[in-house]
This record gives C-alpha cells, structure tokens and sequence, in this order.
C-alpha cells in the first residue's frame, strides 16, 4: 500500500510538470520585453526559476559541461538539477493549474514565443548541433502544449487517475526522458550561448545530441499515452488484448 501511495504521489507531481518554461528563464537574459511579459502573469515565481538556474549553472550544469565521464554522471547530475528546480516548479504548478482556458492559451502563446525567440539565438550560432537543440526545444514545446491540453480537458485528479490505470509505467517512463531533456538542453545551450565560459567541447557536443534523443523519446511516449487516454482507443486495445490472450 505504502509503495502504491508513493508511486501516486509522483505521478500526481510528474503530470503536472511544466518542461519547456524554466527553460525560457533563459529569455531574460536576451529578451527583456519577453521576460517582463511571462513575469506579467505569473509574478515572481519566474525569478525563483531563475535563480535555481543560476545556481546550477555553477553546479550541476557546470559539472556536466566539464566531467570526463558524461556518461556515468549525466544521470545522477539531472536528478540533482531537478531537485533543485523542484520547489520553485511546484509554486508555478500552483499558478498555473488553476488558470482559465483563455489564460492556458495566452502562456501557452508566450512559451511559443520564447521558443522561437531562443531557437533563433541557437540557429544564429551556426552551430554544427543546433537542429538537435531547436529538436529538443520544440519536443519541450509539444509536451507543453499536450499537458496543458490535457489537463483543461479532464482536470489534474483525472488525468493523473487515468494515466495510474491505463499507463503507469508509460507515464513514469515519459517524466524521466522529460528530466533528462530538460537537464541536457539546457546544460548545452547554455554553453552554446556562452553563459558558461568553461566546457568541454565534446560534452556540450553530447548533449545536444542527446537533446534530441530524448525528445524524440518524450514525443513517442506523449503519442502512446494520448492513445490510452482516448477512450474508444483503450477499448479496442484492451479488447485485442483479451484476444491475444485466448489466442
């Protein structure tokens, strides 16, 4: 019972996750009009995104940038980047949940702005890689747009409550790939866009690579979970289960 609360818990936290904003924490640094604008409506709980970032760019996104061993850290250094944005997320989980349908899509409109805004900085680069990062921040973007979506359809209870009975395991997958995203997109363009002096060329290359491995992971775990959640779908597939089994 204990581990079934548990597994809830996290599910209830990881569908109600916000991937692609703090990583427009970055826009205040290039676009002041657009920072003011997301600081508009939901108040300071944008600088509190800033500021962890801030602080794990001399931490955890510094480490990245600079192991030799990218491989074995990678994933001990996203948990810890998540830890630390994880209470100002809540806060903005808190903001954003409770919003009207016009309000969801008018910072669903500023996160697309946001996007292009930095994808424009990456492209303008003429980095080797920035189609793995612009990859990587539009698969941020969609997944977004589809909680955002789904959530104004069937409310957090809900949906957390389908995706326990129809993907569990799916959903817990999903939220590591959307950790691993955000932890490797942003470690990398932040080195891309010099707000760290200091890397290793090769890890900056890597993970930008692996921005769009994971995205491409996130955007195949969203369309599987949007199956399940689409009633007449999950019928039919539990129907050709139950097949499958007196075959």
């Amino acid at each position: 019972m204990f581990r079934e609360m548990a597994t809830a818990i996290i599910l209830k936290e990881y569908t109600s996750k916000y991937t692609a904003l703090p990583s427009f924490a970055l826009t205040r640094t290039f676009n002041l009009i657009l920072a003011e604008k997301l600081r508009n409506m939901l108040g300071d709980t944008t600088e509190k995104i800033a500021k962890a970032l801030e602080e794990s760019l001399s931490s955890e996104i510094a480490q990245a940038l600079n192991t030799k061993n990218i491989e074995k850290d990678f994933p001990t250094l996203a948990e810890k980047f998540w830890l630390r944005i994880s209470l100002p997320l809540l806060e903005l989980n808190q903001k954003i949940t409770p919003l009207p349908s016009d309000k969801l899509k008018e910072l669903m409109e500023l996160e697309k702005e946001a996007a292009r805004e930095t994808a424009k900085l990456i492209r303008d680069t003429g980095y080797r890689y920035a189609e793995d990062l612009v990859y990587g921040l539009s698969a941020m973007i969609d997944y977004d747009a589809w909680l955002l979506e789904k959530l104004s359809q069937l409310g957090l209870e809900k949906l957390a409550d389908t995706l326990w009975h129809r993907g569990l395991q799916e959903t817990l997958q999903l939220s590591i790939y959307t950790r691993y995203l955000l932890f490797a997109w942003i470690s990398a363009t932040s080195a891309l866009l010099k707000l760290l002096e200091e890397y290793r060329e090769e890890n900056r290359d890597t993970l930008a690579k692996w921005s769009r491995t994971y995205a491409e992971e996130v955007e195949a775990y969203i369309d599987t979970l949007d199956t399940l959640l689409d009633d007449e779908a999950y019928i039919v597939i539990e129907k050709m289960s139950e097949l499958g089994k007196q075959a």
